[in-house]
């Protein structure tokens, strides 16, 4: 159940989160845009090569 990626992709959340709120409280908001938009984008992104280059996904087309 709990696997290293999980872990991985949660604790990475977490950090995420936390580094957005200490920006936005410290006065540095447009850090935390940046990060708001760049993060889904790059998330988008990896899930694009991911579905194009997995075997087993292209083993079952």
């Amino acid at each position: 159940m709990f696997s290293a990626g999980l872990l991985l992709s949660a604790g990475t959340t977490v950090v995420i989160a936390v580094t957005d709120k200490v920006l936005e409280e410290t006065g540095i908001h447009w850090l935390g845009t940046i990060l708001k938009i760049a993060i889904p984008l790059t998330a988008m992104a990896l899930g694009v090569y991911f579905l194009e280059t997995n075997a087993l996904l292209r083993w079952l087309r």
